[in-house]
């Protein structure tokens, strides 16, 4: 039996003297800034991470659904505080476990140790994988608008692009190649057209739909 659903066990629960916490769709768990210093284990439903991005606008960065353990990376760090809010996306049951508690769980048995951090490394790569995405399609936007306002100010669907990849890195707090990737994205799936500094608008309705966010 694997370690999330051995703690769901009530013998386990009572040896950890967990409790129980329910919410409601739509209620915040936890918020950014929020101490982080208890075990969370989802007994059921399913919690999303939001973040709120430069522009105000408010990011789904990833979803957790039961069974899971809620960032256990951060409640074992040296300053366990969330840095993104927790919502309740569905009727939610969580466990909550102190963590010394939890941390002489784990060392009364080796295997259980070894589970546990296997499935810290499991967990973090996957929650980077969402945030590349997240962050891409963020740059996406940023892009698209930034090719829109081009075509606003120069009044053509062809236009010229005034900044270097390298400095579009910088104006965007990106990388240049992050910033090759979307452009050359984009003129894969036949939005535009590139030829050096020259950007030509295939599909405006397509550009626009991803400058507000409405776009993959």
């Amino acid at each position: 039996m694997d370690l999330i659903r051995m703690l769901l066990l009530d013998a386990e629960c009572k040896k950890l003297n967990c409790t129980i916490e329910t919410f409601n769709p739509g209620d915040f768990i936890r918020s950014a800034g929020d101490e982080f210093s208890d075990l969370m284990v989802l007994r059921k439903g399913t919690v999303a991470i939001e973040s709120v991005g430069r522009s105000g606008r408010v990011l789904e960065v990833d979803r957790f659904d039961a069974p899971e353990l809620i960032f256990p990376c951060v409640t074992f760090s040296d300053e366990p505080v969330l840095d993104v809010d927790l919502i309740a996306a569905t009727e939610v049951e969580i466990l909550l476990i102190r963590r010394d508690v939890f941390f002489d769980y784990l060392w009364e048995d080796k295997e259980r140790a070894i589970s546990f951090f296997g499935y810290l490394g499991k967990q973090f790569s996957r929650i980077v994988r969402r945030l590349s995405d997240v962050i891409l399609s963020d740059l996406r936007e940023k892009v698209a608008n930034y090719i829109l306002q081009l075509r606003e100010v120069q009044g053509s669907d062809e236009v010229t692009m005034p900044h270097t990849r390298e400095e579009l890195a910088r104006r965007f707090g990106a990388t240049r190649p992050s910033i090759s990737r979307v452009f050359s994205g984009l003129s894969e799936e036949g939005i535009i057209q590139i030829r050096r500094s020259k950007v030509k608008i295939l599909d405006f309705d397509a550009l626009r739909a991803i400058a507000e966010g409405e776009g993959s």
